[in-house]
């Protein structure tokens, strides 16, 4: 009698199911003390949207806080603020988002979706591994996606975040738990356009 082998296919895992540690870059660092002029050089030197600030103790470097080109628009630039004389903590995003590179990418791009947010840190065990942004995923960095920003769709798709479920059940309890506030404010500009 011949034993049938069971062949052992693996599954792929979809995009969205990956761990972010996966498509993190390797940070991008200055410090809180120094000068707004010298982070915006190494920004355009490095071709990057935002550099991770962070405050030099005696023991290490502790991330503390994000400046982004939105930062240095809205708080050096349209404040008529010098450059040369602002200190990076005066004007940088804190507290620093984080994720645990062990979690998905759809983890990832649902925090990002909701906090209104472009970027987090990614790290491990609490130790800083690199950074993560929303066009980075979703194709639209700079220098060219690596990733894909597609897949095939099954079951039905949630709005705010493209997650996939298997059921309207599911897909509506997942919006209900994940996605209120973007339901509220969703309604409340129908309102008052209704109201115009």
């Amino acid at each position: 009698m011949q034993k049938k082998s069971k062949s052992k296919t693996k599954v792929k895992p979809t995009f969205l199911n990956q761990p972010i540690a996966k498509f993190s870059r390797p940070p991008i660092i200055v410090f809180a003390d120094d000068a707004v002029t010298d982070a915006a050089k190494l920004m355009r030197d490095k071709s990057a949207g935002s550099v991770l600030v962070a405050e030099n103790t005696s023991t290490k470097d502790q991330p503390i806080g994000i400046l982004t080109e939105w930062d240095l628009l809205s708080k050096v630039i349209a404040a008529e603020r010098d450059a040369a004389v602002t200190r990076v903590r005066e004007v940088m995003s804190s507290p620093l988002q984080k994720i645990e590179g062990e979690a998905r990418v759809s983890d990832a791009m649902r925090i990002m979706l909701n906090r209104g947010i472009r970027r987090l840190a990614v790290v491990e065990d609490g130790v800083l591994m690199g950074t993560v942004t929303q066009s980075q995923l979703a194709g639209g960095n700079r220098r060219g996606s690596t990733l894909p920003i597609t897949e095939s769709i099954k079951g039905h798709t949630c709005p705010y975040c493209n997650s996939n479920f298997a059921t309207r059940k599911k897909l509506s309890e997942h919006i209900e738990t994940m996605h209120e506030e973007s339901v509220f404010l969703e309604l409340r500009d129908k309102q008052e356009l209704g109201r115009e």
